[in-house]
């Protein structure tokens, strides 16, 4: 995965289909690599993934079938996933429907999911114009302008998903030092 941000990266983000975001989220996410619809498959860059898809019956339809390829050992070997990132596809309600059926999506990431809102301001800007969250970033203002701040949710987002790299990597050194 190139290293285009300040930080090499933590962890991608996969795509699950096209126009999942995950250009946007890599973006946000300065220790984030955008890996497209690939897996990544180098061991010597991440291989902790995110999947991204959209919040809707055919983008949840496809993060399932990305998370079962993981279930059933298709990716490549090393491919550690922490969880699914939901982006909204219009302002306003998800539909019934789509919230019974992420529900059952949300089983093959062990509840690990989590969503971004609809920001019709993403349309005036260029990616490399937006804000990045940086880990241990403050809280950002609630309404504030994308080129500035992420998103609330993008940076509790972020957040979580750190917090989740930091607990794997404590969980992987204790296993391997012995320890309970």
């Amino acid at each position: 995965m190139p290293t285009t941000g300040p930080y090499p990266p933590l962890f991608a983000v996969l795509g699950a289909h096209g126009g999942a975001g995950t250009s946007t989220l890599a973006r946000w996410w300065a220790h984030a690599a955008d890996a497209g619809l690939a897996w990544p498959a180098s061991p010597r860059t991440t291989q902790r993934v995110v999947v991204a898809a959209r919040e809707c019956i055919p983008g949840l339809t496809a993060a399932a079938d990305r998370l079962r390829e993981w279930h059933a050992g298709l990716a490549p070997p090393g491919v550690t996933v922490l969880g699914l990132v939901v982006t909204a596809v219009r302002p306003g309600k998800v539909p019934a429907a789509v919230r019974r059926y992420r529900r059952l999506v949300e089983e093959l990431v062990d509840g690990s999911i989590w969503s971004i809102e609809w920001h019709d301001e993403l349309i005036v800007f260029e990616i490399d114009e937006l804000a990045q969250f940086m880990p241990n970033d403050p809280p950002p203002p609630r309404r504030a302008n994308l080129t500035t701040a992420v998103p609330v949710e993008v940076h509790r987002t972020g957040a979580a998903i750190t917090a989740l790299i930091v607990a794997t990597r404590a969980d992987s050194e204790a296993q391997d030092s012995g320890s309970p």
